[in-house]
């Protein structure tokens, strides 16, 4: 499939969100409800389609996640790093480290997998294996962002670790991918008429995610430290993705599978970002503004992405 029939929908759907939030057409509060509508719904009753029919457990899931994971633990350090060098205060440089890393697998990852493997061979499957990816690593972003968040105050206690490991706790995307991966283990099928629901769920799903991803950019401002918030979005749109590139050749990973991992780390720094960085006493100005920073430019890199991976 030509690479601007995969990006073209996803970016378009964006750039309609933010002009509906710029023109008043969506409010600040409508997007908010639709943004939970997608995040408790709409995504959970699409991760749990596809995990409900991704067949038996694949193997190939364990080199695709190596590559990724290995991946976001070097740009984490690489966060750090840079931070070091910019001698960035503690709490900004746990903002940069978590942007670096921590890619929106569900509200862009998804819609590019759906875009990339439609109507291909196994398109399925590939869609499938990367619903399991995206469970395994998001849950692995949110262990990992608790410990980079924590650092920056060099006081290990429960009332700053607690949020994010409920936050892995009850997350719905990952409730959902582990009940559909149960589901299916269990040899259970559903009734065409949940089959059906679940199907139409998850086909808003895609379209709304990108929507809410738009309206959410026109109400964000950056602030002041930008050399801070392009670290972080280079390093995730750049960096991330030339490393698991490297790991995915050595690792000998079959093109498939390549670009599963690829379009997981190509993604932009995710929303989740500043929520827990807010939520962490990190510096929420500098992770919103990566946010941004890396939605907008994901549009001239992710078709690099998509073409080293064909």
């Amino acid at each position: 499939m030509p690479i601007f029939d995969i990006l073209g929908p996803i970016l378009l759907l964006v750039v309609l969100g933010v002009v509906l939030a710029r023109t008043g057409f969506l409010g600040a509060e409508f997007i908010g409800r639709m943004s939970e509508f997608t995040f408790r719904v709409a995504l959970p009753a699409a991760l749990f389609h596809a995990a409900a029919q991704s067949g038996d457990p694949d193997p190939r899931t364990l080199g695709i996640l190596a590559a990724l994971l290995s991946a976001t633990l070097l740009a984490a350090v690489a966060g750090w790093v840079a931070a070091s060098v910019m001698r960035l205060p503690g709490p900004s440089s746990a903002a940069l480290s978590q942007g670096a890393f921590r890619g929106n697998l569900a509200y862009v990852g998804l819609p590019m997998m759906a875009y990339a493997f439609d109507g291909q061979p196994n398109g399925e499957a590939h869609f499938a294996a990367g619903v399991v990816v995206m469970a395994v690593s998001t849950s692995f972003f949110n262990i990992l962002a608790v410990v980079v968040l924590q650092s920056a105050h060099h006081r290990p206690s429960w009332a700053s670790v607690r949020p994010g490991l409920e936050s892995i706790a009850k997350n719905p995307l990952l409730i959902a991918c582990v009940a559909g991966l149960v589901f299916n283990f269990a040899g259970g099928r559903l009734p065409l008429f949940l089959d059906r629901t679940f199907s139409t769920l998850g086909a808003a799903a895609v379209p709304m995610a990108l929507l809410t991803i738009g309206g959410s950019i026109a109400f964000i401002k950056l602030g002041a430290r930008v050399d801070g918030m392009a670290a972080a979005a280079a390093l995730k749109l750049v960096f991330l993705p030339g490393v698991v590139f490297v790991l995915g050749k050595v690792l000998a990973l079959p093109p498939d599978d390549l670009r599963i991992a690829l379009i997981m780390a190509g993604c932009p720094t995710a929303a989740a970002a500043f929520v827990m960085a807010r939520e962490m006493d990190a510096d929420a100005s500098l992770a919103s503004g990566s946010i941004v920073l890396s939605t907008i430019f994901s549009a001239l890199t992710l078709p690099v992405v998509l073409w080293i991976s064909r």
